[in-house]
């Protein structure tokens, strides 16, 4: 590489260096996104409400694992005689029948479940008997009343959610086991408790009462510690595995794509790498010579030996040093200790080539008698020549 070469990298990279901060500068706007991941800050974030967990509950634990992979674990650990309290906070809350009996089963049998989502579906709806419906004037900017209902009630006031509900509620439930806890303004239901064998299950329509922004936002946290107050005080096992997906890109690189000046670095670093690997190409590549292969000299020297013995006519000695290679060639590819004519080899030469012992010892007694034979004529020398070469190719 040339002087002239590292100076351009060198200012390629200062440039690159430069454009990253000054994109980092740059404001960032906040992102309204709902996530519900308990490692996003962002307003619909649930990292401050998953630190606040704490203060309600001895233990809160992730899990990242679908459903009948955590029962397994548990098994795994011996800790099924210690209840505890699932969360599922998502969009959409919809998992498969095996999860869903999976989740069935473990309230069945004493642990309490906490699901909030816009939209509750699939085997786990049907089960429930539970049906959903959303208010079609709800936007971004419109604005929704909580308040808690039934006594004893769980909290006291009316609670006001200003952005993003989709203002979503329960249309149908089994009343024969459910408990209403709070509606909206219309008096829709959005918290129900229903019992299900020894545990609980809590559905909240919601979600969005329960992240980062609103237990910011004046008294709406006392609302939140209400609906998780409806849990015993057990360990939590907040759900990472059902939301609504990760927000950042599936790949190693998901850091530097997840920052605007980062993400413009890296793409920008790209191209001019890519850009420098053509040029440089171009410049470098030169026609790429033939080379030929090397010859075989000693393929060479035997037809030349060959050739000789053939126009002096001295076949008997030709046919002897074709028969000795043929010889050790046999007992170098058969593992033979020494060779001969005699029953073990022929047996042995019999499981190598796959013929018959009969069929092997007759075409051995043909090349013996040829080894004895003190004269051999043009013919017999060719057809020596066949049998040994049909022979080495019966050898597996």
């Amino acid at each position: 590489m040339t002087r002239f070469e590292k100076r351009i990298l060198i200012g390629l990279g200062l440039l690159i260096l430069l454009l990253s901060v000054m994109e980092a500068m740059v404001p960032q706007p906040t992102d309204w996104n709902p996530s519900y991941s308990r490692f996003h800050r962002k307003p619909f974030g649930d990292e401050l409400v998953y630190k606040r967990l704490s203060d309600l509950f001895p233990e809160v634990r992730t899990i990242s694992d679908p459903l009948y992979s955590v029962e397994r674990q548990r098994a795994i650990e011996d800790v099924w005689n210690e209840a505890v309290n699932h969360v599922f906070i998502n969009m959409t809350f919809s998992p498969d029948i095996t999860s869903t009996e999976h989740l069935l089963d473990l309230v069945s049998w004493g642990d309490h479940a906490f699901i909030a989502a816009d939209m509750i579906g699939g085997p786990f709806a049907d089960s429930l008997h539970l049906d959903m419906d959303m208010k079609p004037w709800m936007g971004t900017e419109s604005t929704s009343d909580i308040r808690a209902i039934g006594e004893p009630r769980i909290v006291e006031g009316v609670f006001r959610y200003a952005r993003n509900f989709t203002g979503a509620y329960f249309t149908n439930y089994d009343t024969s086991r459910t408990r209403v806890l709070a509606v909206d303004g219309s008096a829709n239901p959005v918290l129900l408790q229903m019992a299900w064998g020894e545990g609980r299950i809590v559905l909240c329509s919601t979600p969005m009462a329960l992240t980062n922004y609103h237990l910011l936002k004046e008294r709406n946290h006392q609302f939140m510690a209400a609906a998780f107050s409806l849990l015993p005080p057990r360990p939590v096992w907040w759900d990472e595995a059902y939301k609504v997906g990760r927000m950042e890109a599936q790949t190693p690189i998901r850091f530097l794509l997840s920052q605007t000046a980062l993400r413009w670095a890296w793409f920008l670093a790209l191209s001019l790498v890519v850009l420098y690997i053509l040029v440089y190409a171009r410049r470098q590549q030169r026609a790429i010579p033939i080379v030929l292969p090397p010859r075989n000299a000693t393929r060479d020297l035997m037809h030349t030996v060959g050739r000789l013995y053939w126009h002096k006519g001295d076949h008997t000695d030709l046919a002897h040093k074709m028969i000795a290679h043929f010889k050790e060639d046999l007992r170098l590819r058969t593992y033979l200790r020494t060779f001969a004519y005699d029953r073990p080899t022929i047996q042995h030469l019999a499981a190598k080539t796959g013929l018959t012992v009969e069929e092997t010892e007759q075409r051995l007694r043909a090349i013996q008698a040829h080894e004895t034979n003190a004269r051999i004529s043009e013919s017999e020398l060719l057809k020596l020549s066949s049998e040994l070469y049909e022979f080495r190719q019966l050898i597996r």
